[in-house]
């Protein structure tokens, strides 16, 4: 009885290992009559290279059509700085077809990052050519919040020919801004929003003399500080 159990104990283990080996062989046959021989490769792009794509994803090509990993594929490409969004499909018979999208950049993120317009942080390897892009620098979490804010304070302020240079939030929640033309501006973390919107009232009454100030304090209860330029002679 021992025997017989022994008898049909090997001949089991024989008939998995052979169905194993045939499934190797079976794959391998089919990744080797259906490779992939085409890799497209979609998109309007400005800072992604198509050999950097191409260098990512041909050690996960090697499997055959069947077997292509896709989110494997897609991650591999969504790991490059600037890919914001993948997508990957088969087309029959033998090719890959993938959409990249890049991402635009809406602010630079404290000192070496960039925000997209979703809030999203990312970080190429130099953002040397973004320097011209204002700053927003606010405590981790808080991004999106302050982007909003940030765009808003912008489109008021170049209605009086400023542009918005850094936007600055810090723990405490009390608001900074500096200007283009060298202009900083404390509002303060009592009703900053408030102070701001005075501030708009201010550029309005003081007209062209605001390229002529260096700082304005806006966190007074009752009105404002103003400092000027050095040399500048102010006739009202």
């Amino acid at each position: 009885m021992t025997e017989e159990i022994s008898d049909k104990l090997g001949l089991s283990l024989f008939m998995l290992a052979a169905l194993f080996v045939s499934s190797m062989l079976i794959i391998n046959f089919v990744k080797d009559f259906h490779p992939i021989r085409y890799v497209r490769v979609g998109g309007e792009f400005q800072y992604i290279k198509k050999e950097a794509i191409k260098e990512k994803i041909s050690p996960l090509l090697n499997t055959g059509y069947f077997w292509v990993d896709l989110p494997a594929i897609q991650q591999a490409v969504m790991s490059l700085p600037w890919v914001d969004k993948v997508l990957v499909q088969r087309v029959w018979p033998n090719r890959l077809e993938l959409k990249v999208y890049e991402q635009t950049p809406v602010v630079r993120w404290r000192e070496n990052e960039l925000l997209n317009a979703r809030s999203e942080v990312f970080k190429p390897l130099n953002i040397d050519g973004f320097k011209v892009l204002p700053v927003l620098n606010t405590p981790d979490g808080l991004q999106k919040e302050y982007l909003l804010t940030m765009q808003g304070m912008k489109r008021a302020l170049l209605k009086h020919d400023l542009e918005l240079a850094e936007f600055r939030v810090n723990k405490r929640l009390s608001w900074f801004l500096r200007l283009k033309n060298g202009m900083q501006i404390q509002l303060g973390r009592v009703e900053p929003l408030e102070k701001f919107k005075q501030l708009i009232q201010t550029l309005t009454v003081l007209g062209k003399k605001v390229n002529q100030i260096a700082h304005i304090d806006m966190r007074y209860p009752n009105g404002y500080a103003v400092n000027w330029q050095k040399n500048t002679k102010i006739h009202w």
